[in-house]
């Protein structure tokens, strides 16, 4: 897959074997229970380099300690090394990414040539995320609104011209006119990107430039008119500061990549659950996309865009 989350199948049998030192310290042992209903000790929320992430965790973060359960972030760099943290409870709380999660456990679990299991169903995706995260001491809350996955945009001039809502609409044009794809150099054998587009949508692609992944190059060439369609990602900032339309994925050929509380279950209450599934509630890819443009675009810190959206849904 092509997305930030799976970019490609990780090599999981090293990722199992990771040590977890350099995660623990002694201030993150599984917090105990308090009479209020939260915990005593801070729960430790484990956040990516990356500015959803962040942003995210810190909205985990402020809603708990509103709701009287301490709480701190600390970042670490990826899912190999965030779940064993989670599953020993050397940190307790991550924001993750549904269909990515769920087959990060399934080729854990079943082995990398597992069948998949993540697909477009949502509810099908979060009951198979579920089972394989609970024989891992995780519980996962409700999924919320809001994605983050692959997505292919066009400028809003290209779509007004060509009438172009969904994915199926611009299969209809490239039937007369092949489209420019651009997107990562890996695109053309990813089955998330032009593979699908082709195999899935029967898209003509008359030529792929490779740019990046939903990244600068990729947003200038589709506004200079360099490509027709732009590998993006729907929750960002990009879409919404350049006002590209994001081509419906009518098919639901892209996993469903919704944003969710992934936690070490001995740490789940109901104050925590309750605040964070209040998070989720309020969330929508349109929301992530404002969000993330303050911090990618505008150059907000993180923790002030969090806490701005928080306290305007009446959360803090």
């Amino acid at each position: 897959m092509t997305t930030r989350r799976m970019l490609s199948t990780l090599a999981l049998t090293a990722a199992l074997g990771l040590t977890l030192t350099a995660c623990g310290s002694d201030d993150e042992a599984t917090p105990g229970a308090s009479p209020g209903g939260g915990t005593a000790a801070p729960i430790v929320i484990a956040t990516t380099n990356f500015t959803e992430t962040k942003i995210l965790a810190s909205m985990y973060e402020q809603v708990l300690e509103a709701n009287g359960q301490p709480a701190e972030v600390k970042e670490l760099t990826t899912r190999e090394v965030i779940i064993p943290a989670l599953e020993q409870g050397e940190v307790q709380l991550t924001p993750e990414y549904l269909g990515s999660l769920t087959e990060y456990l399934n080729k854990a679990a079943n082995g990398t040539d597992a069948p998949q299991l993540a697909s477009g169903d949502v509810q099908a995706s979060f009951e198979a995320a579920k089972e394989l995260a609970a024989e891992r001491d995780i519980t996962l809350l409700e999924p919320s609104p809001a994605q983050d996955q692959n997505a292919f945009a066009v400028t809003t001039a290209f779509a007004e011209a060509n009438d172009l809502a969904t994915l199926s609409d611009l299969a209809e044009l490239s039937a007369r006119q092949p489209i420019t794809l651009g997107g990562p150099p890996e695109c053309p054998e990813r089955p998330f990107c032009q593979v699908g587009l082709e195999e899935v949508y029967d898209v003509q692609v008359g030529e792929f430039v490779p740019l990046d992944a939903g990244g600068p190059l990729t947003i200038q060439a589709v506004n200079q008119g360099r490509i027709d369609v732009a590998l993006v990602f729907s929750s960002s900032g990009a879409v919404t500061a350049n006002e590209l339309v994001v081509l419906e994925d009518d098919r639901e050929w892209q996993t469903a990549e919704n944003i969710l509380p992934a936690l070490h279950t001995p740490t789940v209450t109901e104050t925590v659950t309750a605040a964070l599934d209040e998070v989720s509630a309020v969330l929508t890819t349109e929301v992530l996309q404002g969000l993330n443009q303050q911090v990618e675009i505008d150059r907000a810190d993180p923790d002030e865009v969090a806490r701005e959206f928080l306290s305007s849904q009446g959360l803090l």
